[in-house]
């Protein structure tokens, strides 16, 4: 069973990752227009580095419970976590 789940699911799994990753970035602009949202450059770079700030907080985190590092997993993803939402905080308010 390992050897069917290294040889197809692993890189169906990152292929449907990309996927996502891809019909997100490319629909972000739409999104924001459709909001009626005013965004430039730099707003764009600071939405760029909350969403990849989050994407570490839950992969590391995850990664680390998967590990067997379950109390480190939990304390990154806390940390992180919540530096991800004060920042998403701002910046909602800095967007709007």
């Amino acid at each position: 069973m390992m050897m069917i789940y290294s040889t197809f699911f692993r890189p169906v799994f990152w292929i449907v990752m990309g996927l996502l990753y891809a019909l997100m970035f490319s629909g972000a602009g739409y999104w924001a227009r459709d909001l009626g949202l005013g965004m430039n450059w730099w707003k764009w770079a600071l939405v760029t580095v909350w969403y990849g700030l989050l994407s570490f907080a839950l992969a590391g985190g995850f990664t680390l419970i998967g590990e067997r590092e379950r109390k480190a997993g939990w304390r990154s993803m806390g940390f992180f976590g919540a530096v991800a939402i004060v920042f998403g905080l701002v910046l909602w308010f800095l967007v709007l």
